[in-house]
Parts: C-alpha cells; sequence; structure tokens
C-alpha cells in the first residue's frame, strides 16, 4: 500500500506547475479587467461623451458641405475630411480621457496601489481605449455615409459597411499610438507626439505614411497607398499596429 500510495503521489506531480500557472495568470487577468472597468468608468464621463458628440458633429458637418458641391463623390470626399482630421482629433480625446488626462502608468495607480500590477492594468486600459476608439471611429464614418449618400453613389449597405470596418481599424491604430504616447513625457503629454506626426507626415508616400495610421485609412478608401502597398497590407498594419502598440504601451508601465 505504501508503494501504491507514493506511485498515486509521482503520478501527480506532473499537474503540479499547470495549477500554479493558472493561479499565476488569475491576478493578471484580474488586473487587466480593473483597468477596463476604470477606463469604461472614466469613458462613461461627460467630457469624453462631448467630444465624441463633438467629433460626430464635425462628421456631419463635413458631408453636408460635400453634399452641397455635388453628390457625385460626396461620400469618398466627406470620408476623406472625416478620417484627415475629425478622427484623430476626437479618438486623441478619447484615449486621453481614458488614460485620466496623464500618464499611462499614473492612469493605472489607483488599481495598482492595491496590489494589481500596473502593467496589466495599463494593458486593459490600452485595450479598452482601443476598442472604444474603433467604435466611435466607426460611427463617424458611418454617420458620413448616411449623410452624403446619393444615388449616384456605391450601394448603400456596401458603403455602410465598408465605412464602418475602415473606420474600426484606423480608431484602434490611432488609440494604440495615443496609449504609446501616453507613457512618455510628463502626464502623458507624450502623445501629442504621434498626433502631430500623422498631421504632418502621414499623408505621405513614404516610410512615415506607412507607419501612421492616416495613409492607410486613405488607402482602403481609395486613394494613394504609402510605399505602393496594396490595401489588404494596409488593413493587416493597421490591426496589427494596434495590438503591438497597446502592447508596447502596457510592458512601458511595468513596475
Amino acid at each position: 500500500m505504501a508503494g501504491e500510495g507514493a506511485s498515486n503521489a509521482a503520478a501527480l506531480q506532473p499537474l503540479r506547475p499547470a495549477t500554479s500557472g493558472a493561479e499565476r495568470a488569475a491576478p493578471a487577468l484580474l488586473a487587466v479587467r480593473l483597468g477596463m472597468e476604470m477606463a469604461y468608468s472614466r469613458l462613461r464621463a461627460r467630457r469624453p461623451i462631448l467630444a465624441f458628440g463633438l467629433g460626430l458633429a464635425l462628421a456631419i458637418a463635413a458631408a453636408v458641405i460635400e453634399v452641397s458641391f455635388g453628390s457625385a463623390g460626396a461620400v469618398d470626399r466627406a470620408l476623406l475630411a472625416t478620417f484627415r482630421l475629425v478622427v484623430p482629433l476626437t479618438i486623441f480625446a478619447l484615449a486621453a480621457d481614458a488614460a485620466d488626462r496623464t500618464a499611462l502608468r499614473d492612469a493605472a495607480w489607483p488599481a495598482a496601489r492595491f496590489g494589481a500590477s500596473s502593467h496589466h492594468v495599463a494593458l486593459g486600459i490600452a485595450l479598452t481605449t482601443a476598442l472604444t476608439a474603433a467604435a466611435a471611429s466607426a460611427l463617424l464614418a458611418i454617420a458620413v455615409v448616411v449623410i452624403a449618400h446619393g444615388p449616384a453613389a456605391a450601394p448603400f449597405v456596401r458603403d455602410v459597411l465598408l465605412s464602418g470596418w475602415i473606420g474600426a481599424l484606423t480608431g484602434a491604430a490611432y488609440a494604440g499610438w495615443f496609449s504609446l504616447g501616453a507613457t512618455f513625457l510628463r502626464r502623458g503629454r507624450g502623445r501629442l507626439v504621434p498626433l502631430a506626426a500623422d498631421f504632418l507626415l502621414g499623408g505621405s508616400a513614404g516610410v512615415a505614411g506607412a507607419l501612421l495610421p492616416r495613409g492607410h485609412a486613405v488607402s482602403l478608401l481609395g486613394g494613394p497607398s504609402p510605399l505602393g502597398l496594396g490595401q489588404p497590407a494596409s488593413a493587416g498594419l493597421l490591426a496589427l499596429s494596434a495590438l503591438v502598440l497597446a502592447l508596447a504601451a502596457a510592458a512601458r508601465c511595468r513596475e
């Protein structure tokens, strides 16, 4: 019987690492969840809602102006204007509010001070910022299509779906850049750097245009592609940058 008991104990030994791994993962997932909940609570405040409302008003105004110049091509012109100006400014404001208008590490502190990993809390904030930005940008693009769509344009449903997913990818990519920028300089003022770079260099056909979101958004809307990349490559790079930049921003908040 003693030998049998020793054999059973030995058989159970390989199960211990898996259990300890699951136990280690639980606090990390909890910290990510805490970060997401904090970011969502901040984004439900009056200021970010007003920021999105202003962005929506500007997008609708752009659509109305373009329609007044002629319905032919109004959707494309209004979308380009929205993605060049309204989307980055709106996502910048939302990203700043998700991080409580401070550095990303400091934004994670309310949960980290009670023992949660600041790295994982920051990841939760960055992921929530990306998801919210994707939804907000998609809604801005769809609003433009609804207002500017005319009888000579492409089928309405096709335009809505196409502009919606382009908006979602672009918004998430902007959020990644602003989250990473918020890990630099005092009170996260580094988030201004990618915003300025996108305005100044985002429309270029070179490397800067390939790194920043605006060039890929313009490409997906039918404009020139940075570095001659095709639309599938632009879509893939937007999605990849959203994820990689969120992970990089969280990594910079390690203890």
